[in-house]
């Protein structure tokens, strides 16, 4: 490999660790009533979480409206035999994968690594309404296009409702500080220095 091939892979490697920032939340239940099984992940940068507070109102269906690229950098919603998972990503500039979807939010960030509040989501194919007293959620509607068998849900019963539980800050993606990054670069204009004497 030449030196420019090297420093365009260590440049690339460094991208992704540039542009993805942020502290994760993960849903855990805490009693057994249905929807069963939630895998429900939301997703804020830092400054967010330390502000305090997080509000959010997006319509991915009014063409005014674009995905805000900070605050909610994703949110992953899932639960047993789910086919179609809900997938929001503020980096891709729309929001949902399906291209259309709703998000209503209205949270707190607790010096605990918890969080209270409430927030509505719907990406056309499924949806989840939770709200929590203190730091304790109870999902008040869920349900989905493909039936939530999975979860412990029949058609004929309604929406999904009842289960709580807690969304706890679970781990923190990390970027290099900036000093890291020119070290790095030096070094690297540093092997180049050297390759292109030794070619003279």
């Amino acid at each position: 490999m030449n030196i420019k091939s090297a420093l365009a892979a260590a440049a690339l490697s460094l991208l992704p660790l540039m542009s993805h920032a942020g502290i994760v939340y993960e849903w855990t239940a805490a009693n057994g009533e249905t929807p069963w099984g939630i895998t429900l992940e939301l997703e804020f940068d830092r400054r967010t979480v330390q502000s305090g507070t997080f509000q959010l109102d997006f319509d991915s269906q009014n063409g005014d409206i674009k995905a805000p690229r900070h605050g909610l950098l994703g949110l992953r919603y899932s639960f047993p035999g789910m086919e179609y998972k809900m997938d929001y990503s503020s980096a891709n500039g729309r929001g949902f994968s399906t291209d259309m979807g709703f998000l209503t939010m209205n949270l707190s960030f607790g010096a605990d690594g918890f969080l209270a509040g409430s927030f509505y989501a719907n990406d056309q194919f499924s949806h989840v309404v939770m709200e929590s007293d203190g730091s304790l959620f109870t999902v008040t509607d869920s349900n989905s296009d493909e039936g939530m068998f999975g979860a412990g849900c029949e058609p004929s019963d309604g929406p999904c409702t009842g289960a709580t539980g807690y969304f706890r800050l679970v781990r923190e993606t990390d970027v290099p500080e900036p000093a890291s990054i020119v070290l790095f670069g030096a070094g690297l204009a540093g092997l180049a220095s050297l390759r292109r004497k030794r070619a003279s």
